[in-house]
């Protein structure tokens, strides 16, 4: 019998890096030794092709977000009717699942995190103490970084040593540098073959700081004649940066918000920089996808950026929120060709050696094979294999 992994995540379809994890976890895991149910606990969104649904059986729900409202209940009658081996939930928004699942019993409880929604330094004290809870409750927790894994340790007071680390990882067969797709894109949009193009994907919250990136573009215009900012991804501050842009004669015509698309490779193929100006990250599964595509990217020195990139090699770091330093960073890579060129080449180095996916699915079989072989009272929190 395969085993049965409940993954629960507070919204199925909406995009971002944590639906990629799961969709390579289920797309890479052997169909004949793991079973999966993928729930949303507040809905389920149209973008659901990423998953194998063959292999995958969705669930949403539909639960309403009200600011005192508890979600335990749903989700135990939820897990009593899927009975699962394992359930797996995934970062503050699913936290209650843990709860839920130590309150039916018999199977192990997984937790892991995978950044934060918000500067968790100004995380309210209570999101803090609820974490820890969940943490305690859960019989193994994870992040995707070791400096996410000291943050959290941080924030809540659970003992770091108790925060295994698997750090995601990225197809290289999936992504990887095809200047032809790169070409049929830019057509599609208009957008000249000798036009300088920075861009970024991601959902479009507060904690990626797209602002920032807006403003080094102004900076960069007075330096730069041909350029392009490529914006993918949908969210809440959607019409925040619509407003940014049409307000600025710099950003009206050079700045594209495109929405959701699922054709990122292709996307990432037409840009000559990849930016990710956040103000925090676990692991980005988009930084990982440009560099194995072979992008320069240019990322603020926060989180686990700073695991993933060797700065002046595989990438290059700066101050988190600092739009002129960034545009500087833009502007000399705009004259030096041969710059991108061999950041872009350490870049795909640095993910084959360090972040393969893999590597990454790996980890995870091995979790929840010796979870579901040994029960959970065999193991102990060191034998979760960290990255």
């Amino acid at each position: 019998m395969p085993i049965r992994i409940l993954h629960v995540v507070e919204a199925v379809g909406v995009g971002g890096g944590v639906e990629n994890g799961i969709a390579n976890i289920i797309n890479g895991m052997a169909p004949d030794r793991f079973e999966h149910v993928l729930c949303g606990i507040f809905r389920v969104g149209q973008n659901v092709e990423r998953y194998p649904l063959d292999r995958v059986r969705l669930i949403g729900l539909d639960q309403k977000q009200r600011r005192w409202a508890t979600q335990v209940g749903p989700l135990a009658r939820l897990i009593r009717e899927v009975q699962p081996d394992i359930v797996h939930s995934r970062n503050w928004g699913a936290i209650e699942t843990v709860v839920a699942a130590r309150w039916v019993r018999s199977f192990a409880v997984v937790h892991s995190e995978h950044g934060f929604e918000t500067n968790p330094e100004s995380e309210a004290r209570r999101r803090s103490l609820v974490r820890r809870v969940g943490f305690e409750l859960a019989h193994r927790v994870f992040s995707v970084s070791y400096q996410l894994r000291d943050a959290l340790a941080l924030r809540t007071g659970f003992a770091r040593d108790r925060i295994a680390v698997i750090h995601n990882g990225v197809s290289t067969i999936h992504f990887r540098p095809d200047r032809k797709l790169g070409k049929r894109f830019r057509a599609e949009f208009g957008i000249p073959e000798s036009d300088f193009c920075i861009g970024c994907v991601g959902r479009l919250n507060r904690i990626k700081n797209y602002p920032t990136l807006l403003r080094a573009a102004r900076i960069l215009a007075s330096h730069c004649d041909d350029w392009r900012i490529l914006i993918a991804g949908q969210g809440a501050e959607f019409a925040d940066l619509r407003d940014l842009i049409d307000g600025s004669p710099e950003l009206r015509q050079r700045a594209m918000l495109l929405g959701s698309i699922s054709r990122i490779p292709e996307f990432l193929n037409a840009l000559d920089v990849f930016a990710l100006p956040s103000l925090w990250e676990g692991i980005s599964n988009a930084l990982l996808e440009a560099m194995a595509t072979g992008l320069p990217v240019v990322t603020s020195a926060v989180g686990g950026n700073l695991e993933v990139i060797v700065d002046g090699q595989s990438g290059i770091l700066f101050p988190v929120g600092d739009a002129k330093a960034l545009a500087g960073v833009l502007v000399r890579l705009s004259r030096e060709p041969e710059s991108r060129r061999k950041l872009g080449n350490a870049a795909i180095q640095r993910v084959n050696a360090k972040f393969s996916l893999d590597s990454m699915i790996r980890k995870y079989e091995e979790m929840y094979e010796g979870l579901a072989r040994k029960g959970v009272r065999e193991l102990g929190p060191e034998q979760i294999y960290a990255s």
